[in-house]
């Protein structure tokens, strides 16, 4: 079993990366972590396999190469940035440090298929693929 977290280095995702990697320390004796920097061209390649959004994102964390999870019927995708981060204002995600530790003591909750989350904030990109 293995936790890969992709980061990218600037200040919102450190912070995240800082609150995310204690509790994913935890199940070390259960996983093997992994830590990619989203903008490495080295990690392209993982990026795109996992069907991630390119480097349009700043943080996600992959359990056993799958994000999306299902938790009470509520979907949850463990990309961008987690609750505790909202008020920031881009790649607002909607999961939490409590959902993420479910899944890891509960594999089963992930999903078959990652289905990447939309969100608000990306039109920008959308009009770009319109064109």
């Amino acid at each position: 079993d293995r936790i890969e977290v992709f980061h990218k280095t600037r200040e919102p995702a450190m912070k995240t990366l800082e609150r995310v990697k204690p509790v994913i320390e935890k199940y070390e004796r259960d996983y093997r972590i992994y830590y990619h920097v989203i903008t490495d061209p080295e990690n392209e390649e993982l990026i795109s396999k996992y069907n991630l959004p390119g480097t349009h994102f700043p943080f996600a964390v992959v359990i056993n190469g799958r994000y999306s999870a299902k938790i009470n019927d509520l979907k949850i995708d463990f990309v961008h940035f987690p609750l505790f981060m909202h008020g920031i204002g881009r790649h607002e995600g909607s999961w939490s440090l409590d959902a993420l530790e479910k899944v890891l003591k509960d594999n089963s909750l992930l999903m078959e298929k990652n289905i990447l989350p939309e969100l608000e904030d990306e039109e920008d990109q959308h009009e770009c693929e319109e064109q």
